[in-house]
């Protein structure tokens, strides 16, 4: 199940919740103030990519020495 995000209109409290993709958030309150007008909230999420980090891509020199270990 995805994780969503929400804020609330009254209270401003922002709060996540786990949803099953396509259900309804009529069924949903604010945990502090307990109202129902909410506003889903576009969520950003943080990745890595193979090879990113130390010594990976833009450190290699044209001799094919990369980073500071010198991997090859």
């Amino acid at each position: 199940m995805p994780i969503y995000e929400y804020q609330c209109r009254e209270c401003g409290h922002d709060f996540e919740i786990l949803q099953r993709l396509g259900e309804s958030a009529k069924s949903l309150a604010c945990p502090q103030c307990h109202r129902k007008t909410l506003d889903k909230q576009f969520s950003t999420f943080a990745g890595t990519v193979a090879g990113d980090g130390p010594g990976a891509g833009g450190n290699c020199s044209p001799g094919n020495m990369c980073g500071p270990g010198g991997f090859t």
